[in-house]
């Protein structure tokens, strides 16, 4: 390519200034100016011909050109005519040989080798170097950090929440079953394995199967928490696509669906069957109910998914006290092979269970008896309980440690339980019993056997439009909340309906700030209800909701809970109250329940309360309580007035309940939970996330990135920014429209406010803002000047900006240990490398530019040969090093899992294999890594 050329009609030439304009045509040449057509963008310029800010695009043998109609083809020889050329070569799709004229050359040509835009004057500001280099370098960093998948979620940072997901999603194929109690957070757990597994590269293919009722929650927290977009697979989606697929659940890569979906459509179950996952997520696993010889439909179906796919995660908060069988069923389908007989695995869990007792008085300092120290014999060496009552806590805790590895299901099971995890408020109920209306009185008589209508009688037809004129709990509604002035409120009932109409009386009686949440708003609706609830000055002091409320969202910044009516279900009741009852709740929470004396409603409340304790305590054998009283329950509902029954029915129900209740806690695992809780092994990976975040880098680095994009970022206030596009805009980002979008840096901001985006290392965004800029030409060349007083003037420097890449399989995971790795040379004149770096350069404009790279061009040629040279070798050491690494790295943990797998059969040979595959074929890979130019920057000195 060349800069001084003779002009003749027909050729093709680069703006130096305006190169977004492409390649441009001459079309008339005059006495003194040129006229160029820019075909890209239709526009036209005039130039003085002597001093054109052109350059003429000529190709060589061997480049590959592309014709304006799309194909490419190879230069194997120039003819020129009247000053205009003609490619000869041979076409990259078909290998025919053609003829292309320049005046067809594809009219979006820019060139983008960064030698041939420094030496054919096309050069940009100093600053795009920089830039450039800097989200090289931070990709690096992020990719190769052990907090990868972790510092984007919007979550709490809860120690056993970050040990499990920490632990399981480093797995290749993790097969685990999550099984902490209600509130400690399997979902936020999954998310994270998920997210984790997913920038990893451990998995592309996800599919998580929920009950139809979880279906949307599932896919708002995917969204929510770690930005994850999945899609809603049903029979009308499939059908739809069916047209433009034969498997429509290969088309998309994250797939949500209902285990009724693909209980009862045979046809798309055998299409997922075929679609190859790499993980399957399975929540309330409780409900695939399983007894040898005769499993469930809905069993089968995860069976048959389970068996084809690498990774398992089972969720349920069912433990396995409450039905053994079950719990080995659900083991089952984790590890057919080795779950194979019922028998052998309870003989099994009988020794782990002594072992479990055992090391109590480990975990607690006390001295082991020789009983103990028999029982922990057949899992950890002789010489690790030698004089162990008297060993340092080190050796102790190392002990614990070597036992938690060759636990028996410690590696396929995790559970934590509320008695073991700290941070939870007390919960207190605060119940008013009310005057049920004569209306409602005749209408509950009149129809005794509608259950839903004796705890809800607001909903009968000829009630619907008129009732919060004659129910008493709309005004003591109304006096809570003035009596709770100040305080947030989350109002929870039955239906839709419901909490419409409740909203719309309190408006119209009260004037109180409230909103409602239901199912029959949008997604979007529902954000913006959430946020004006929890903005603390100006927003609703009342969020009404319909059952959805209990779908898992966070309103932990709210205490005061108010149930208009109670579920029947106490797994709901339990959801319900655990919108405020979680980790990181700072006050106690106070439940307020109104109820109509001696009805339905009381019969429940004292059920609940009285029975099972469960307004004031989380109640794990809830469910079970309520299959087994179920029938007298629904007599008692009907029957209200009968108090010996309803005596009948609380004495049965506590003393069920506090039967398993012992049951439980007898039965608690304390090996288990302490390798669950992740107890004295996840101190230091908080302390890295926590030093992270505090870490300023990333929001100084982005509010420059933005800047340059051409995305405004104003400040909204202590802790968000506002961003809006501008028409400067490089290129779009997701999820940025002409409304803008509101972000924090912050966490605790993120996990309040949830409208607003949490910007992250591992946010789409961010990412999406880098690679913008890394892959557009912009940068890949600048020219500058520097004022070094120490240097004479005209002394000049090359920073050259290679990257050291390879490619290979995803599953290889090879961004964990190579990613594309920037490598920086810097010469001076004399082509010797310098480590001299430059803190404040100037621009250079366009002519000046020209004429300095002109002036020292043969030199800048022997600069860039010698940089290629010496990057060579420090891209050799690079691989070396980093080899090294991945060797140890994943060499010591298949020396752990083969001596584990001697004592533990949790260890399974497809992991081994896996990993020794992984090591040689990363190595092979790493070896052929490849350095390419990625920027250059010629600086010159000038003192003045």
């Amino acid at each position: 390519m060349a800069k001084q050329d003779m002009l003749a009609l027909g050729q093709r030439w680069l703006s130096d200034t305006e190169t977004e304009l492409g390649l441009g045509t001459i079309v008339l040449i005059e006495a003194r100016t040129v006229t160029v057509l820019f075909p890209a963008t239709g526009e036209t310029r005039v130039y003085a011909s002597q001093t054109a800010p052109l350059t003429r695009i000529k190709f060589d043998l061997g480049d590959t050109v592309k014709s304006h109609e799309g194909w490419e083809l190879i230069v194997k020889h120039l003819e020129e005519k009247d000053g205009q050329l003609t490619y000869v070569g041979v076409r990259t799709d078909n290998q025919e040989t053609v003829t292309l004229k320049e005046t067809f050359v594809d009219h979006h040509f820019q060139l983008n080798q960064p030698e041939q835009r420094l030496l054919n004057g096309q050069f940009d500001d100093p600053k795009w170097f920089d830039l450039r280099e800097q989200c090289l370098t931070h990709q690096f960093t992020h990719s190769t950090s052990p907090l990868l998948g972790f510092v984007g979620a919007r979550v709490d940072l809860i120690p056993h929440q970050l040990h499990i997901a920490s632990e399981v999603g480093q797995r290749h194929g993790p097969r685990v079953l999550l099984a902490d109690e209600v509130g400690l957070g399997k979902t936020i757990e999954a998310a994270l394995i998920i997210h984790q597994q997913l920038l990893t590269e451990r998995a592309q293919r996800v599919l998580i199967v929920v009950p139809s009722s979880l279906v949307h929650q599932w896919l708002v927290e995917m969204l929510r928490r770690v930005n994850l977009a999945f899609s809603v697979f049903d029979a009308e989606r499939c059908e739809a696509m069916a047209e433009d697929a034969n498997n429509p659940f290969e088309a998309e890569q994250l797939i949500i669906c209902s285990l009724d979906f693909l209980t009862h459509n045979s046809r798309y179950y055998q299409q997922a069957l075929e679609a190859q996952w790499d993980l399957m997520v399975v929540d309330e696993a409780h409900h695939l109910t399983w007894s040898e010889g005769q499993p469930s439909q809905e069993y089968q179906v995860i069976e048959g998914l389970a068996n084809v796919t690498k990774g398992v995660l089972l969720l349920t908060a069912t433990p396995d006290q409450l039905g053994h069988d079950s719990h080995f069923a659900r083991l089952r389908l984790l590890d057919p092979a080795r779950f194979h007989d019922y028998q052998s695995f309870v003989n099994e869990e009988k020794q782990y269970s002594q072992l479990a007792k055992a090391i109590n008085p480990l975990i607690h300092g006390e001295t082991l008896s020789t009983q103990d120290i028999d029982a922990i014999r057949h899992f950890a060496d002789t010489d690790m309980l030698e004089g162990i009552n008297t060993a340092s806590t080190e050796q102790k805790t190392k002990l614990l440690h070597t036992l938690l590895d060759r636990h028996g299901t410690g590696r396929l099971l995790f559970r934590n339980s509320r008695a073991g995890v700290k941070g939870f408020p007390k919960r207190q109920l605060f119940s008013s019993g009310l005057t049920l209306p004569k209306e409602f009185e005749a209408i509950l008589a009149s129809e005794p056997d509608n259950i839903q209508l004796q705890l809800t009688p607001e909903r009968h037809p000829d009630l619907v439009n008129s009732w919060t004129e004659i129910d008493p709990r709309v005004e003591w509604f109304i006096s809570q909340l003035k009596s709770l002035k100040g305080k947030k409120v989350l109002t929870i009932c039955a239906n839709a309906s419901t909490a419409l109409q409740l909203s719309e009386a309190l408006r119209i009686k009260a004037g109180t700030r409230s909103t409602v949440f239901h199912e029959g708003m949008s997604i979007v609706d529902r954000d913006k209800a959430a946020n004006y609830f929890a903005q603390a000055d100006d927003g609703a002091q009342v969020l009404i909701c319909s059952e959805i409320g209990s779908e898992g969202r966070n309103f932990q910044f709210a205490h005061h809970l108010i149930l208009f009516d109670l579920p029947l279900v106490p797994d709901l009741l339990e959801q319900r109250i655990g919108r405020l009852d979680r980790i990181g709740q700072k006050h106690d929470v106070c439940i307020h329940v109104p109820y109509f004396d001696m009805s339905a409603q009381q019969v429940l409340l004292d059920w609940y309360h009285q029975g099972l304790g469960a307004f004031e305590h989380t109640c794990p054998t809830g469910m079970t309580v309520y299959e087994e009283t179920e029938e007298l329950l629904l007599e008692c509902i009907q029957h209200p007035e009968n108090s010996e029954r309803n005596y009948q029915l609380i004495n049965q129900t506590a003393l069920l309940h506090k039967d398993l209740k012992k049951k439980l806690e007898q039965g608690r695992d304390k090996l288990l939970e302490l390798n669950s809780s992740g107890q004295g092994r996840i101190d230091a990976f908080l302390t890295q996330l926590n030093d992270a975040e505090d870490s300023p880098t990333l929001e100084l680095f982005m509010t420059r990135l933005f800047d340059s994009l051409g995305v405004l970022q104003e400040e909204h206030d202590e802790s968000c920014y506002l961003l809006k596009p501008t028409e400067k805009m490089i290129g779009p980002l997701p999820g940025l429209d002409e409304e803008g979008m509101t972000i924090t840096y912050e966490r605790p901001t993120a996990t309040l406010l949830e409208h607003v985006q949490f910007l992250s290392w591992d946010h789409p965004m961010i990412q999406h803002a880098m690679d913008t800029l890394t892959t557009d030409v912009t940068g890949k060349s600048a020219v500058a000047l520097c004022q070094d007083k120490s240097k004479p003037a005209g002394s000049y420097w090359l920073e050259c900006l290679f990257v050291l890449s390879a490619k290979a399989d995803k599953g290889l995971q090879l961004s964990r240990f190579l990613p594309p790795t920037p490598v920086k040379v810097c010469l001076d004149a004399n082509q010797a490398l310098t480590d001299k770096r430059f803190t404040q350069l100037n621009s250079v404009l366009p002519k000046m530019g020209n004429q300095l790279i002109n002036a020292l061009k043969p030199q800048l040629e022997k600069c860039l040969e010698h940089s290629h040279v010496y990057a060579e070798k420090t891209a050799q050491h690079i691989k070396s090093q980093r080899i090294a690494e991945m060797k140890e790295q994943l060499g010591d943990e298949l020396s752990r899992l083969k001596s584990l797998q001697k004592v533990n059969p949790a260890i399974r040979d497809d992991e081994i294999d896996y990993l020794t595959q992984q090591i040689t074929s990363l190595e092979k890979v790493m070896h052929s890594a490849k350095l390419n130019l990625e920027a250059v920057r010629f600086i010159v000195n000038n003192p003045q």
